[in-house]
């Protein structure tokens, strides 16, 4: 086996991993994108709705009742149900995209640790002093890594609760704006 070909295997994988974020990136976009269209034409039906039901009022008490009744109820929904998607998508897109940087980032470390093996047995004798040194920066190595993944761990929860929140509080809302609407 030739000394370039693990490298090059970690080089690749890495390209891979890069790709994989791009696409994830990019499935995230085209949902956000798609929300949004979804979101536009629902306001522009909303709106011709309302202005159907204005131009058909036969009197003002029936135009005044017609327009508190439609307004915060469509309104207030459709915005609580948008957000929700969005929080779903930006945390389903941040999990992924922090599952591949995990796998990228224990390859990484796997590597580091056989290479490290590897070129302690190459070092003579009395290179001991710079071998120390290497396994130190190694174990700095190693114990950022794990602190990146603990932070990556913990801000895909912390989305997950925000999303969970979030929908929590929009049901609420959406429930209590139909109760003052009946």
């Amino acid at each position: 086996m030739q000394p370039t070909e693990p490298l090059q295997a970690v080089q690749k994988a890495e390209l891979e991993s890069v790709f994989a974020l791009s696409q994830t990136l990019f499935r995230g976009f085209e949902q956000m994108t798609q929300l949004q269209l979804e979101m536009m034409r629902d306001m522009a039906q909303h709106a011709a709705e309302a202005v159907e039901t204005t131009l058909s009022a036969r009197d003002l008490q029936t135009l005044l009742d017609a327009q508190t009744q439609s307004v915060p109820q469509a309104g207030g929904e459709g915005m609580m149900a948008y957000f929700q998607k969005l929080a779903q998508i930006v945390s389903a897109t941040q999990t992924e995209m922090a599952q591949t940087m995990n796998s990228s980032l224990s390859r990484l470390q796997t590597h580091l640790q056989d290479s490290a093996k590897q070129g302690a047995g190459a070092l003579p004798a009395s290179a001991d002093p710079v071998q120390a040194l290497f396994q130190n920066a190694m174990h700095f190595t190693h114990q950022a890594i794990e602190a990146m993944q603990n932070a990556q761990q913990q801000a895909t929860r912390m989305m997950s609760d925000q999303t969970q929140s979030l929908s929590s509080a929009g049901k609420q809302t959406a429930a209590a704006a139909r109760k003052r609407s009946i």
